[in-house]
């Protein structure tokens, strides 16, 4: 993949290409200390120890973008990263969408194909959903907020939890929708070695309706829940 240009990038997106980096190297899950250093590698200037910038990364400007909870494109809130247990992280499909999205902008400006398999991945779990299932056949369903939970696969009723859950979802859905549209097909798939499973452009279409229709449907709800206190 090409690398985009270091400028053009947020240290947000700077942090998916170091987490990138660990993936390719086949580090399927990596410390918040290996992401410090393959960040500042990609860009010592801006993750650098002040004065140091080219000796030694800079732990606490790394996880500030991490940790900072508030900031809407922190790499955990944007579905990019996963943190999986105590200073442990792993990359997403979400991660990996993102990622080939900005390397289509290389520094010759170039366009490469993005692969489909993260694509695949990510929207799967969706269209998948027993509740998008049970949709299709019945478009009353779902008829309580239980079940509008269940497809955006909400572990809690904090605020921002629904907020990034809304984003993610949104997001896997739109990937997919603009992948076909880029390749000029009507199906998404794994890939060649990923065998023979297709999810259709009407199925996504019909993912992106079931989306708006739960947004329409629960509103209040969802505005309840994300003017609620944290």
């Amino acid at each position: 993949m090409a690398k985009p240009a270091t400028r053009a990038l947020t240290a947000a997106q700077e942090i998916l290409f170091g987490a990138l980096d660990l993936d390719i190297a086949g580090k399927s899950e990596f410390s918040e200390w290996d992401l410090t250093v393959a960040t500042w590698k990609r860009n010592p200037n801006r993750f650098g120890c002040r004065g140091y910038e080219d000796q030694y990364p800079d732990h606490k400007r790394v996880m500030m973008e991490i940790m900072g909870t508030t900031k809407k494109d922190n790499p955990i809130r944007r579905g990019w990263l996963e943190k999986i247990r105590t200073n442990t992280y792993r990359f997403t499909n979400l991660g990996q969408t993102e990622a080939e999205r900005l390397g289509q902008l290389s520094d010759t400006g170039g366009k490469s194909r993005r692969s489909p398999q993260a694509i695949f991945e990510a929207v799967s779990p969706f269209y998948r959903n027993s509740v998008f299932r049970k949709h299709c056949k019945n478009k009353e369903e779902p008829r309580m907020w239980l079940g509008a939970a269940s497809f955006l696969q909400l572990t809690n009723n904090k605020p921002q939890h629904l907020t990034d859950r809304l984003r993610g979802t949104k997001t896997a859905i739109q990937n997919a929708l603009d992948w076909m549209a880029e390749n000029q097909t009507d199906h998404v798939q794994r890939g060649v070695s990923g065998g023979s499973e297709a999810i259709s452009r009407n199925s996504v279409l019909q993912l992106k309706a079931f989306y708006e229709t739960i947004e329409d449907r629960f509103a209040n709800q969802i505005k309840a829940i994300q003017q609620s206190k944290r």
